[in-house]
């Protein structure tokens, strides 16, 4: 069975809020000020897509979609997380970018898929540059 659009969206929202959430506390024990920034810079634009994808959302189903999101704890190092992070953005850049190729007829979704994309290839370029500090 193909997940409708709008599930889709609610599985990017939740993820982006959780994202965001997992930047923030990671920012906390940053091991520099320019680390720190860089994470809370990270936090932000992964609020951003999460806001805009909510916006579609409603726009599409009608509905509001405001998930339950639990409190974050960090497991493992401060490296090991960045590493982690590297993965996880950058597998959110390619799964942005399949969904902007598929996406045709609705461009305000397309755009945000492409903005998305845009923002986590830079946090997993940003994110090595991290883990070279």
């Amino acid at each position: 069975m193909e997940i409708t659009v709008p599930q889709k969206l609610q599985m990017y929202i939740s993820a982006e809020l959780s994202d965001a959430a997992l930047y923030r506390e990671l920012s906390k024990i940053a091991p520099s000020e320019t680390a720190r920034q860089l994470l809370m810079e990270f936090a932000e634009d992964e609020q951003a897509h999460a806001e805009e994808f909510k916006r579609i959302y409603r726009a599409l189903a009608g509905r509001s979609y405001n998930p339950s999101m639990q409190p974050v704890v960090l497991h493992g190092s401060y490296r090991d997380i960045l590493r982690e992070r590297v993965l996880d953005e950058s597998g959110d850049f390619r799964k942005y970018g399949e969904q902007y190729l598929q996406t045709t007829q609705n461009n305000v979704l397309k755009n945000a898929y492409y903005r998305a994309r845009t923002d986590e290839n830079v946090h997993a370029l940003r994110l090595l540059y991290l883990l070279n500090q």
